[in-house]
């Protein structure tokens, strides 16, 4: 059991070490409207040629419950896509599909309203998606058993957490940002299958 969970953090480390950076931002963001702004996307109105917000909005979370399901959320697909993809693309498939996935957010958001959105989610469905392709594509090579508990969990959060329009529109852009990616990676043998894949779960 000792050495599952070692493994387990070894392998997951990407994920383990973006939800710690959660926290602190957490408690800087909260009942802080200036940290909201200088971090969280808006409309392209007032965005005001911030680009970087596009990055920094992916840590941002509003509730605790936000916080709380997103960091779940990311462990667990995190433990299930690390294995195909490693920890640095991972980070980077998480970045990017987050960014990707607020981009659409600024530019549909209605005009002239000073409405904030962040969070972790864009990026989470854009790893989901990369496993799915994945899983499509190297599936019979790395069996994953279905009962998995990062599996679940994975699942459950793709299925519920489309729990409004902002969130609903930010995952459809996330995933299909990492149905790109990760095709992409696949071609150009970013991704590799691998042999050796542990059921750390």
């Amino acid at each position: 059991m000792k050495k599952k969970v070692i493994s387990w953090v070894k392998n997951n480390l990407t994920a383990i070490i973006l939800v710690v950076m959660f926290i602190p931002i957490f408690i800087w963001t909260q009942n802080n409207e200036d940290a909201v702004r200088n971090i969280g996307t808006t409309s392209m109105e007032y965005l005001n040629n911030e680009f970087y917000r596009w990055f920094t909005c992916i840590f941002y979370h509003y509730s605790y419950d936000h916080i709380i399901f997103n960091s779940l959320a990311l462990l667990s697909v995190g433990s299930l896509i690390n294995t195909y993809t490693g920890r640095l693309r991972t980070a980077i498939i998480f970045l990017l599909g987050g960014a990707l996935a607020e981009i659409p957010f600024s530019i549909i958001v209605k005009y002239g309203a000073e409405n904030y959105g962040g969070g972790s989610s864009g990026g989470i469905y854009a790893l989901i998606a990369v496993f799915l392709v994945c899983w499509l594509r190297f599936g019979q090579e790395n069996k994953i058993k279905w009962y998995r508990p990062d599996l679940i969990v994975t699942v459950l959060f793709f299925i519920f957490a489309n729990d409004n329009e902002s969130s609903f529109l930010t995952h459809v852009f996330g995933f299909t940002a990492g149905i790109i990616i990760g095709t992409v990676m696949i071609m150009t043998g970013k991704i590799q299958c691998v042999a050796d894949h542990d059921e750390i779960l």
